[in-house]
């Protein structure tokens, strides 16, 4: 499998699990009830941002090429660790 096919895959994949995550966090702040989904609907909506940034960003990577790729490939990294620095800090509030 070629570098950029395997890893779109791996990013796919881990982004998957960030997805899942989120949704658990939203669903943990929703079984709060309403003053706590309130509370934490802006560190959730923050996330959610910060996730769609991320898959817009592998999407523009795969459908790259040659030396694109490398400069996007660049741009989806630092938005990918962006997101899981935000969501590690947010761990503790969810």
């Amino acid at each position: 499998m070629p570098e950029r096919e395997k890893f779109s895959a791996q990013m796919e994949e881990q982004l998957k699990h960030i997805r899942e995550k989120l949704d658990a966090a939203k669903g943990k702040a929703e079984n709060k009830g309403q003053n706590a989904l309130e509370h934490y609907e802006e560190g959730l909506g923050k996330l959610e941002s910060k996730y769609e940034l991320t898959r817009y960003k592998l999407t523009l990577l795969r459908k790259s090429s040659g030396d694109a790729w490398k400069d996007l490939r660049h741009g989806f990294e630092s938005a990918y660790h962006d997101l899981k620095d935000a969501l590690h800090k947010a761990k503790d509030k969810f």
